[in-house]
This record gives structure tokens, sequence and C-alpha cells, in this order.
């Protein structure tokens, strides 16, 4: 040995596990629905904390069934128990399975009448049906969204709803996701000229959930047209996580549909090309793919001076919507929702379609 050499370092002390902890991506399901893998971490001794390769087992397989790799399904509705053990220790996640939420291919019957946004669940002709409509998915998208907007403006959307729910409609395209994702931000025009099939009725504009990626874009939306989409594959965030808690797919859902009402006008003191601004990073209708919002806030329109609420005559406001509403006995900043958008994540690759 060198004399320059350090000393090997001495032999690790073995650590004892002490307990275990469990994840699960969520423990409230549908039937069908399938979710996982399970997780158990291993809680040592010396503090430090890692997976374990635990075995799973439920207590009502006709209920949750557990496969080899840890999937979690839901066979029939009722509760049942997950049990992870490890080296004589046991941990145990509670399952509740409910039936999916029935399926329509056509726009039902309103619970309300005028301005609605009725939301759309798309899939390309060859593309996997991922269930985000039966599995509620879509809707606490769509309650998130609600509780967002209450909580940063004081308005939300005025939902198409069927029974007190989000009526959600679901589309089968008739062209390959190749062939979206190959026209960008026209994919939108044509998803919005296929929903005819859904025969949906009165004033509204749709909100279209799209399974797959479009290249370039996260989003996109004709100005003052007819609706906007949001591109599924555009990363890998959470859809629907729940009702507290929005991701980029609610934040680019909500900038498309301002530019659907009309944002951002050229009249704005910090507009720029493409209907977006410029001012602050942390503006949902900031234009740029280059985005670090300070303190991981997204606000609408920093300053009131652009788009929403700054009263001008002469200059949209989107607060004057037909399509928004007050939020009934919630004021605006009177509390949190999380928003999760992961590191880098600015979802707004727009892509305005004129």
């Amino acid at each position: 040995m060198s004399p320059t050499t350090p000393p090997p370092a001495p032999p690790r002390p073995p650590r004892t596990l002490t307990g275990l902890e469990p994840f699960a991506p969520r423990t409230d399901i549908r039937v069908g629905q399938k979710i996982g893998p399970l997780v158990a971490y291993g809680n040592y001794d010396d503090g430090t904390t890692g997976t374990v390769n635990a075995v799973w087992t439920s207590s009502d397989p006709d209920v949750v069934a557990i496969d080899e790799e840890g999937f979690a399904e839901g066979i029939g509705a009722g509760t049942a128990v997950l049990t992870g053990t490890f080296e004589g220790f046991s941990v145990e996640l509670d399952f509740v399975v409910e039936d999916p939420i029935p399926r329509s291919t056509r726009d039902r019957p309103d619970d309300i009448g005028g301005p609605q946004v009725h939301f759309v669940y798309a899939v390309p002709s060859d593309w996997e049906d991922r269930n985000r409509d039966r599995f509620g998915e879509i809707e606490r998208s769509v309650l998130g969204i609600q509780n967002w907007l209450a909580q940063e403006i004081g308005q939300t959307l005025r939902l198409d709803t069927y029974q007190g729910r989000p009526d959600v409609s679901f589309l089968r395209l008739p062209f390959t996701h190749q062939e979206g994702d190959g026209r960008a931000a026209d994919v939108v025009g044509d998803i919005l000229r296929a929903a005819h099939s859904l025969d949906v009725r009165g004033d509204k504009i749709l909100a279209i959930y799209y399974e797959g990626r479009v290249a370039g874009a996260c989003g996109s939306a004709p100005l003052f047209g007819g609706g906007g989409a949001v591109y599924l594959g555009c990363t890998d965030a959470e859809l629907g996580f729940d009702e507290e808690t929005i991701s980029t797919f609610e934040v680019v859902m909500v900038h498309e549909f301002f530019h659907v009402f009309g944002a951002v006008a050229s009249c704005a003191p910090n507009y720029v090309e493409g209907s977006h601004v410029n001012d602050v990073e942390n503006d949902l209708m900031f234009a740029g793919v280059d985005r670090s919002p300070r303190g991981g806030e997204t606000l609408i329109d920093v300053g009131r001076d652009d788009y929403y609420g700054h009263g001008r005559p002469d200059c949209l406001d989107v607060s004057r919507s037909r399509f928004l509403e007050r939020a009934p006995g919630i004021p605006a900043g009177s509390g949190t929702v999380e928003v999760r958008l992961p590191a880098g994540d600015w979802p707004l690759r727009c892509a305005l379609e004129r």
C-alpha cells in the first residue's frame, strides 16, 4: 500500500430493521382500475430508510387483487386490506373500491341552462383507452380546477353537469395517434370537428383531455374558438390527483380556456405575439418554454392589468366571460390549492391555433 493511500473505511455495522411504512399511488379506486406498484419502505435503527421487497396479500381478492409485481386491481365494489410483510414486520393499506362512473358517448341532459363547459375524453383510434372518464381522473381534475379558480379569482367555470357531476363524454377519434401528433396545434381543430358526433347542444364550449402527445405542445386552442385541448402525453404529471391539487394538466386547461375566452388581447400593456404576456414568469399566460416561476406558484394576471379583472371597457377582460360565474361564498385569495408542477415543467409549450 502506498504511503499516500488512505486506509480502507471500517466495515459498516449491520443495520437493524425497526419497522415498515407503506405507499400506494392511491387507495380509492374503481372496478377495473389497476394502480401501483405498492411500496414498503423499511426504517432502520441508524436513521436510514430504503425500499424493501415486501410480500403483499389482500384480505379479499374478490375486491382487490394484487399481482407478483405489487400492482393492485379493483375486482369488485367493497373494501379490502392489503398487507405487506418483510422480515417479521407488516404494514397495511385500507382500500376502497367503487364501481366505475358510467360512460357516455353523448351529451347528457343538463342540470342547468345557459353557457357551460362540457368535458371530453378523446382517444385516438389506435391508442389505449385508459378509462380516465370511468375511473374519476377527469372529474377530480375538473373539481381541482374549480377549487383553484375559486381561491385564485373568486370565480369558477360554469360546468355542464349531469345529476350533479361533471358531464364527461368519451370520444374515440377517427384518426390515429401518429396522425394527431403530426398535426401539432391543428389537432385541436380535428378533435372539435370529430366531437360533433357527441351531439353537444346549447351554448357550450369543450374542454378536451386528449390521450396522447402532440409534437412540441402541451395544449392548444383556437382564439375565441369552440374549445381547448390538453395533451396528456406531454408530461408525466398525474391527472386528477385529488380535488385540492392541480398539476400541469389543470394549469394548461385553464390557460387554453383563457385563449378561448379571448385572452390575451393586443391592447394589454404586457401583450406579446401569440396572445400571451411577458411581464411575470409566474403568470398563467406568460410566454415561453423556459419559465422558472418564483415560489412555484401560478397566478392569474399578476397586477390585474392585462386580461383579468382590469375593468377597462376598451380591452378584453376575461372576468366578464359568460362561461365564468361567481364562486359562492369564496372570496379570491381565501385558501390554498397545491399546484404541482414538476421542476422545469412549465406546461405552456402552448400552440395557439388560428
